[in-house]
């Protein structure tokens, strides 16, 4: 029995014509008579009885059609399966919060392009408590978030880099010559904040709430260009992490006394088959890095 054979008799029994199946398939008629008549004397069953002209399923062949649907539609369903895959050879998606895109992704698709010229890497922005939402429905292959012990639970979990939160100001602001700052010093500053779907404003706020100070909080942006822009003026200042403030020499970085420290890890999905590219990125990430301006 093979899959021609299958689809030859599907279409007969669509148009209960051994002539009309012919001529939709671009195949003779005796083509396919002579598959039937195979698949008869393989089963030693008659599928079809002639009557008016017509060709009428039998009961053995009407039993078969079913299982010869079922069988089809599986095939059809696998062939467009590992046609999606083999589209989505040489490509690897990655979910990762906006700001650190700005500083990591660079170095990462540097440092991957060089082992791997030929594999096309596609980064989606979102915020860090978005990522691991994105790699359980399957729209990334891999995440890159906020390190929590909690991760364990349902991910494979890689480091990557560590890093702190440092309040940015212009070289004009009046707080650009501070060494360290407390976040009593920052009470009555022009503030600006991660989105409210990040856990780095979650932590910023506990942060104030902890010496009992309420932020004077002007602007929520993930948005570098835009908070750059604001701080330009020089009357306002932005928690950005420190390599942001390595990359721009227009900005001046302080750190806090008592900083947010961050770990920013690799996570993709347990128990889960992956493509070649992303398992090829996973044991390059093992080996990565990051070092400014690579």
């Amino acid at each position: 029995m093979k899959i021609v054979q299958l689809r030859y008799f599907q279409r007969v029994c669509r148009y209960q014509s051994i002539t009309k199946a012919a001529e939709e398939m671009y195949v003779s008629q005796p083509a396919i008579s002579f598959c039937i008549k195979q698949l008869e004397e393989e089963f030693g069953v008659k599928l079809f009885l002639r009557r008016n002209n017509k060709l009428q399923l039998t009961t053995e062949g009407q039993y078969f059609l079913e299982k010869v649907n079922f069988i089809l539609n599986s095939v059809d369903s696998l062939t467009a399966q590992m046609k999606d895959m083999g589209s989505n050879r040489n490509h690897v998606k990655i979910a990762m919060p906006a700001m650190v895109s700005t500083f990591l992704f660079p170095a990462l698709f540097n440092a991957h392009s060089k082992q791997f010229p030929t594999v096309e890497l596609e980064m989606l922005e979102t915020s860090s408590l978005q990522v691991t939402k994105l790699v359980d429905s399957g729209s990334v292959d891999l995440g890159v978030t906020i390190y929590d012990p909690a991760l364990h639970e349902d991910y494979n979990v890689l480091p990557l880099m560590d890093t702190e939160l440092m309040f940015c100001v212009n070289k004009n602001h009046s707080l650009a010559k501070a060494t360290t700052l407390t976040y009593k010093d920052l009470q009555h500053e022009h503030v600006i904040l991660f989105k409210a779907d990040s856990d780095q404003n979650v932590q910023i706020k506990r942060a104030f709430k902890e010496e009992d100070v309420e932020p004077n909080i002007r602007l929520y942006s993930s948005q570098l260009y835009t908070i750059k822009e604001i701080l330009s003026y020089g009357n306002t200042g932005a928690f950005l992490y420190k390599q942001i403030g390595e990359l721009n020499s227009d900005l001046v970085c302080i750190p806090m006394q008592n900083p947010v420290k961050q770990k920013f890890v690799l996570v993709w999905a347990k128990n889960t088959s992956m493509y070649t590219d992303t398992e090829n990125f996973i044991n390059f990430a093992k080996t990565f890095k990051y070092q400014q301006g690579e």
